[in-house]
């Protein structure tokens, strides 16, 4: 019966405690700092590489419970503080946090203060990173992409092209997540003005140019808070300021942070992956985990109290250091009780956890190792929340071996793996140090970076400001190739240039060059270029930066050159392609930006291609003769549109002559000569009369008399010679 009281009694002393002292902070040592001899230790052993001297157990007992008390304090003012801010931002009853503590201790699950105050302030669609604005493009206008237009053709067969850019939606639009240690940024006075400046300006700029800005913030403690959801950083600025300024407490996850971060900027599908931003402002200091994508519930490793292991070299119990209840410091309990040198950096350090913070590269290597080893010891891990962490309840306890994984290893992996997964995702991911407390995290932050920034911290945001506002600068350029069927009116009362309501005037620089608002040193605001070489191309150089609440307007004209004379519609494109190539004010090339593919219509009028058409040939009087042995009069042919077909030969007709084929037109055509058909034709056979050529005339003759015949002696008397 008195154990039975004395439980009684120590149950009701815990609970009188649990209400009388808010959730204390376990980041960095708070809660279960480093005793002061240990804290001695790791000086020492990051400087001489040696394993430190152990502290008096005794000493380290009392310091342990003097350091405990004045956490108790320390955290109970930073609490009301916290308390203060949170419920300002909270909703209008805030559930208190001793209260749900001692209601929800038991639960396999609690709900304590810092879940509350950090998410009941924020509703449901926050959470997930979604918008309560209408959707930007469910009513999208012209002005809110880039653009490219066509006049019809005019009587000329000239059409009037107009490229209009750059537009908001698909160009500039921007997400920034903060994603902030669980003190705030407004503990950090360095980094939080500049923070604010940045926003400041940004803001105005958003404003006046109408450039979409969204802004989001989480605080990580234990868990990821998502304080504010993504919001529009013109109409919203005070709300971001006041989450950015609010604060939780108990525990460091960073990794939590990052996994609240990246489910925001996954559940907006209107803004490119490489136009959404993470600002991560931290000290490095991280020894909480999450699981999967459960950025509520963190988990941590502990090895303990060593004086209640067992050495298994020595057979005694471990002599350095106490329980560190699944704190930063639990690394410690395996480097003081293990021997230091059992395995060495390329340096020749040794291979502990302090050496391994010395650089990147060394970090990466310890880190590289221990991941190898976790499979062994994750059966150890247990989740972290005020009952194990304060009480005990559901705490494993990792046997002391120079191979097991501290959590502030897992921690170190599991931010890391997600951070360089939102890298390769497109995100921009930027780190800034905040000033160290009692655990100075630099080289964790740089072997964060070491891809996205080659492993150099950010100091400043003028370079994220340009690219997010001068995200189209001084190099930007634009390229439009002219349709294969036009012709570039190269005629300067043809082509002009605006930007917003102000038109500058076109000066000729050279043959095909064209400059538009004259700078200093002969160069141009705007400069246009035509080259007709393998493709007839327009290029127009940008030397300024450009916005969308002032869109450029380039005007030009281009005649349709290849003409069609079939009948029916014929639809052309004015250009073969068209393209916005960026470049923002740090110089960084963007991906190009396209513009659409206008059309126009040219119509022919005529037949239609699906009307069948009639050729007739007639004779004129001749047979017509074709494949058949029997002429024919007339000969008809059913044909298509646009159908060659051969002039039949000559048709025959007694006493004339053939001469040739003629239509209504008086067109004439010869036997084997090929016509296109285009319309319903009449080929009539031509004539000649064919006379036949006269005789020469016969002379009259005379009638032949028969005479009876008459005998007659006649005597001729012929002289002699000489007489």
């Amino acid at each position: 019966m008195r154990k039975m009281k004395r439980t009684i009694s120590m149950i009701l002393c815990l609970a009188m405690l649990f209400v009388a002292m808010p959730i204390p902070s376990l980041a960095e040592g708070e809660g279960t700092p480093a005793p002061e001899g240990l804290q001695d230790q790791i000086e020492t052993t990051a400087t001489n590489q040696a394993a430190p001297k152990e502290t008096n157990e005794a000493e380290t007992t009392a310091a342990g419970q003097t350091e405990t008390q004045a956490t108790v304090q320390s955290d109970s003012q930073a609490m009301d503080q916290a308390e203060t801010t949170a419920t300002n931002q909270a909703a209008p009853k805030e559930t208190n946090e001793a209260e749900t503590t001692a209601t929800n201790q038991a639960a396999p699950k609690e709900t304590n203060e810092d879940e509350t105050t950090a998410t009941d302030s924020v509703d449901a669609d926050s959470q997930t990173g979604e918008k309560d604005e209408v959707e930007p493009n469910a009513n999208a206008t012209s002005g809110d992409k880039s653009n490219k237009t066509a006049t019809p053709l005019d009587d000329q067969n000239e059409t009037e092209i107009t490229l209009t850019f750059p537009g908001k939606q698909d160009i500039l639009g921007s997400d920034i997540v903060f994603v902030l240690d669980k003190s705030g940024a407004s503990a950090q006075e360095g980094i939080y003005n500049q923070a604010k400046t940045f926003l400041e300006e940004i803001k105005q700029d958003a404003a006046d140019k109408d450039i979409p800005v969204n802004v989001g913030v989480v605080l990580f403690n234990r868990i990821g808070n998502i304080q504010l959801g993504l919001t529009d950083l013109t109409t919203g600025y005070d709300d971001i300021l006041k989450a950015m300024n609010s604060s939780v407490s108990m525990g460091t996850n960073m990794h939590a942070g990052l996994l609240a971060a990246k489910a925001m900027l996954d559940a907006d599908n209107e803004v490119d992956a490489k136009n959404k931003h993470v600002i991560l402002i931290s000290d490095g200091a991280t020894y909480l985990y999450s699981k999967g994508d459960d950025f509520k519930t963190s988990y941590t490793r502990s090895f303990g109290d060593p004086k209640k292991q067992t050495n298994s070299d020595t057979g005694q119990p471990y002599v350095n250091g106490r329980d560190m209840s699944g704190g930063i410091w639990e690394y410690q309990s395996r480097e003081y009780n293990t021997p230091n040198d059992w395995k060495k950096f390329d340096d020749s350090t040794n291979f502990i956890f302090s050496q391994a913070m010395q650089t990147p590269e060394k970090l990466g290597e310890y880190l590289k190792y221990y991941r190898q080893q976790d499979q062994n010891w994750a059966q150890y891990e247990y989740e972290y929340n005020f009952g194990s962490a304060y009480v005990g309840s559901g705490r494993k306890t990792t046997p002391i071996d120079i191979h097991a994984p501290a959590n502030i290893d897992i921690a170190f992996m599991r931010t890391d793996d997600t951070f360089q997964e939102m890298f390769q995702t497109g995100y921009d991911m930027k780190v800034y140090f905040k000033n160290a407390a009692d655990f100075d995290g630099t080289v964790f932050l740089q072997y964060l970076v070491r891809e996205s920034n080659g492993g150099q911290l950010d100091t400043d945001f003028t370079k994220l400001q340009k690219e997010i506002i001068d995200r189209i600068a001084t190099g930007s350029k634009v390229e439009d190739v002219v349709g294969k069927d036009f012709d570039f009116i190269d005629d300067p009362t043809k082509i002009s240039l605006s930007v917003g309501d102000e038109e500058l005037k076109i000066e000729k620089i050279s043959e095909g060059k064209y400059g538009f608002g004259p700078l200093d040193g002969g160069k141009y605001r705007f400069e246009l270029t035509h080259t007709n070489e393998s493709d007839e191309t327009l290029t127009l150089e940008i030397n300024e930066t450009i916005f969308p609440n002032k869109p450029v307007e380039l005007k030009y004209h281009e005649k349709l050159v290849n003409v069609p004379t079939d009948p029916g519609e014929h639809i052309f494109e004015t250009n073969e392609r068209a393209t916005l190539i960026p470049k923002d004010g740090n110089g960084k090339v963007g991906d190009p930006i396209p513009f659409p593919v206008p059309t126009v219509t040219k119509t022919v009028e005529g037949s239609t291609p699906s009307t069948d058409l009639v050729v007739t040939f007639d004779g004129n009087g001749g047979t017509i003769y074709t494949d058949s042995p029997d002429g024919k009069a007339i000969v008809r042919k059913f044909v298509r549109y646009g159908e060659e077909i051969v002039i039949l030969g000559a048709p025959e007709r007694e006493g004339y002559k053939f001469l040739y084929w003629q239509d209504a037109d008086g067109n004439r055509y010869n036997p084997g000569e090929n016509y296109v058909v285009k319309d319903n034709h009449v080929f009539v056979a031509q004539w000649e009369e064919d006379k036949p050529q006269e005789k020469p005339q016969e002379k009259p003759s005379v009638p032949r008399i028969e005479l009876p015949r008459v005998e007659t002696v006649v005597t001729v008397k012929i002289p002699k010679a000489g007489v």
